[in-house]
């Protein structure tokens, strides 16, 4: 018997509009009241009605896309865009993304059938909490689902990706195909990662959001990417010059949100080969290298007691003083409070 999922929302309680764009032409299509039992074939007339329906692609960058999904909580920093989406019920349609996806099932249980390119006939699964869907750019596939899933998706843009794919390939490209409802241990990890940043409103910044997507974006490319992975380990380090001029940007900046790439522009080499170096020459990450240099930042500061904690917070580069107090205790075991009253 077929799983049928009940949509939480009564924004799905009745008939939704899609717009889908066909072609360069915009469309709209009714979903009914009801949810489909997938289990069923569709009948003639919802087979050419399907047809029909061409191409749903959603930009996940947007921040209102095309297809009629319902927004959670989102980050978006430079080039990657991390969702928590509601979907609407979808009787069948090719869908897709104007980027590269990896799309995280969040929710209950969902019956969903699919076509992937080139196949003669459709799988049907039922997805679980945790299984993933990989989605190149402009590869939409053919699927179908009942109720509302509530997913996360992680989004690439070409301008975070390429570069990625260039170190990682050497330039000579990379085959990555459509793969839907997969078990990855390491995927199920970083999106509990992305699950606690967005909990807490993308407090890491840039660096921590960055950081995350190319760690993800390298593991798909070595482990489903089709091609001759040139991994090139980071051995030497940045080199004296380049790792100076990368510290000295970082204590100049403190109070900023920069990110991942704006460092790997200053010392002149690629985002995906940048974390490995930095961590060769410093012996940590760049976010916990910067963490810590904000901390230290941040005790020079509230020893002036004059200036609140708040300010402090957000002089150093903290998203608040919540997050900045969890991060100074984790490191230096006081509170901010505690650590100002026994310096006094």
């Amino acid at each position: 018997m077929a799983f049928r999922s009940i949509c939480e929302s009564s924004h799905f309680r009745r008939a939704h509009t899609l717009s889908l764009t066909m072609r360069g032409q915009e469309r709209e299509l009714m979903l009914p009241h009801e949810i489909r039992d997938l289990t069923r074939e569709p009948t003639s007339r919802e087979s050419a009605a399907n047809g029909a329906r061409s191409t749903i692609l959603i930009d996940f960058g947007a921040p209102h896309p095309a297809f009629e999904l319902v927004y959670g909580e989102r980050i978006v920093h430079g080039g990657l865009s991390v969702s928590r989406c509601t979907l609407p019920p979808n009787p069948g349609a090719s869908v897709g993304a104007t980027q590269l996806t990896i799309a995280v099932h969040e929710g209950e249980p969902v019956e969903m059938e699919w076509r992937l390119p080139g196949a003669t006939a459709s799988e049907r699964r039922l997805i679980s909490r945790n299984m993933a869907h990989i989605n190149p750019a402009d590869h939409p596939i053919f699927q179908r689902w009942a109720g509302c899933p509530r997913i996360m998706v992680i989004a690439f843009d070409r301008s975070f990706i390429d570069p990625i794919i260039s170190e990682a390939y050497n330039g000579t490209g990379v085959t990555l195909r459509p793969r839907i409802g997969i078990s990855d241990r390491v995927i199920a990890n970083i999106a509990r990662a992305w699950r606690r940043e967005l909990d807490e409103g993308g407090a890491g910044g840039g660096l921590y959001s960055e950081g995350l997507g190319t760690v993800l974006a390298l593991h798909l490319l070595r482990t489903y990417g089709e091609g001759t992975v040139n991994h090139r380990p980071a051995k030497g380090g940045l080199g004296a010059f380049r790792l100076n001029r990368v510290i000295e940007y970082i204590d100049a900046h403190l109070e900023t949100d920069f990110g991942l790439r704006d460092l790997a522009a200053v010392a002149e080499v690629s985002p995906g080969y940048f974390g490995e170096a930095f961590k060769a020459s410093t012996g940590m990450t760049p976010f916990r290298f910067i963490l810590e240099r904000r901390v230290r930042r941040a005790k020079e500061l509230l020893l002036d007691r004059a200036m609140p904690i708040a300010e402090v917070a957000l002089a150093v580069g903290f998203a608040n003083q919540s997050h900045f107090t969890v991060n100074f205790k984790k490191l230096t075991g006081w509170t901010p409070s505690r650590f100002r009253t026994d310096a006094a």
